[in-house]
């Protein structure tokens, strides 16, 4: 209260002096009307007044709710934040959750690979196992026969020679020769 009165003196001074000078004006023919000496008592009260009621509004009206209007923005901003970070961090359980399932499911899936691929390799053993005994009975087989065909083909050759040489002695030299020989001369040459 004590500052409001000692600039209300300041402007009474200011305001005689101005008073001064605009009589000084007046005496010179006419000027502003604002530089009128005679109104500056009421221009300088109003002046006060409205000065007086714009710093009652403003530090008990506007800046409060100026205040009131930041201190909220404050909390709206850090509530903002703590949500964002919240989800944030539920983003980021979801992706480790997310990456953990990609993982198992990969492992999940060597595994089955895995186990198809030794189920297959075992299948493909056993088969090729039978099919190499089923192709060695066969080859067994064949060899039997090629070996009882060789040998029945063999003892007729014998046969078909011992007829060949009894037929040759008995065309070329008019001999007449016992199976039983012949035989034995083609026994004797096969030997040689």
């Amino acid at each position: 209260m004590g500052k409001l009165l000692s600039t209300a003196g300041l402007f009474a001074v200011f305001a005689a002096r101005l008073a001064a000078a605009a009589g000084d004006a007046e005496a010179e023919g006419g000027g502003l009307p604002q530089l009128d000496v005679s109104t500056y008592p009421s221009q300088i009260f109003w002046l006060i007044l409205s000065f007086a009621v714009l710093y009652y509004l403003l530090t008990r009206k506007a800046l409060p709710r100026v205040a009131e209007i930041l201190e909220a923005r404050q909390d709206r901003i850090a509530a903002d934040l703590d949500r964002a970070a919240r989800l944030r961090q539920e983003a980021e359980d979801t992706l480790r959750r997310y990456n953990a399932m990609i993982e198992e499911a990969q492992a999940r899936a060597r595994t089955l690979l895995h186990t198809a691929q030794e189920r297959i390799a075992s299948e493909f053993a056993e088969r090729q196992a039978a099919l190499e005994k089923e192709l060695h009975d066969r080859i067994r087989e064949a060899e039997e026969r090629i070996a009882a065909a060789r040998e029945k083909a063999l003892a007729e050759i014998d046969e078909v020679a011992a007829e060949l040489v009894q037929a040759a002695a008995q065309r070329l030299a008019s001999l007449k020769i016992t199976r039983k020989d012949a035989r034995a001369a083609v026994a004797r040459v096969a030997g040689e």
